[in-house]
């Protein structure tokens, strides 16, 4: 029997055509039909408003200060003279903080998150005091999972490089974000995705059923708005 790789049958001459079949082959393709031309997606404007570096919102400072009158004055500047009630509840009538909607599921009283006996404090869980700019580690309490993304960076926003030697980075807290007695409020809608790329395979539509139908954030956000609008255009 003939060993691996005997050639035995093949004529020698083969070989030389494999040079004129790639010719062939050439002046094929270049006297054959022209190009498709792929189609053309129009640029999308985002909004530089949109792109702000600014937080969403004004952390407090540690410890949290306010002018009053012309005078700066801290929490305890008050809760020192006025004890806070021993059933602060969130449904509970208040002369002060009128201003402050109180809806964080479970924690529905002051004394959840702020110390009792010094106001200008945050406490753990377990009694342990912490400053208004360890609020991430407050937060932490709860919202473990969360934590985790965020220390990861796949949650919240880092300003800054990510390039170390081009510049320092800063990993923005919670409060930055989220109010942290409505933490939904202001609302979190992160900047709706642009659309994907078409592909020769993909069915051509308007780029209003693209970017409003098949948007997921869209879907998430808006369950049903896709639907209504579909029915709308059906409407004679």
């Amino acid at each position: 029997m003939p060993h691996s790789g005997d050639r035995r049958g093949i004529p020698a001459w083969s070989g030389w055509l494999i040079a004129p079949v790639f010719l062939l082959l050439a002046a094929w393709m270049y006297a054959g039909p022209e190009l498709v031309e792929l189609p053309e997606t129009p640029a999308h404007h985002v909004d530089p408003a949109e792109l702000s570096f600014e937080a969403r919102r004004q952390p407090l400072t540690d410890p949290p200060t306010i002018l009053n009158a012309g005078f700066e004055q801290s929490c305890n500047s008050c809760h020192r003279l006025f004890p806070p009630k021993d059933n602060d509840t969130a449904g509970e009538a208040r002369l002060q903080h009128t201003h402050i909607a109180l809806n964080h599921g479970i924690n529905d009283r002051c004394r959840n998150c702020h110390s009792r006996g010094d106001r200008d404090r945050l406490v753990m869980r377990g009694g342990k005091r912490i400053g208004y700019d360890d609020v991430v580690q407050l937060c932490s309490n709860c919202h473990g999972p969360t934590y985790r993304d965020w220390m990861r960076g796949m949650h919240g926003r880092t300003n800054g490089y990510w390039d170390a030697s081009r510049g320092e980075s800063v990993r923005l807290g919670c409060t930055a974000c989220h109010d942290p007695h409505n933490p939904r409020v202001p609302a979190m809608d992160p900047l709706r995705p642009l659309p994907g790329p078409r592909s020769l395979r993909a069915e051509h539509r308007s780029e209003h059923v693209v970017v409003e139908e098949l948007d997921p954030l869209r879907r998430v956000l808006q369950p049903h708005a896709g639907d209504h609008e579909s029915h709308e255009r059906s409407d004679p």
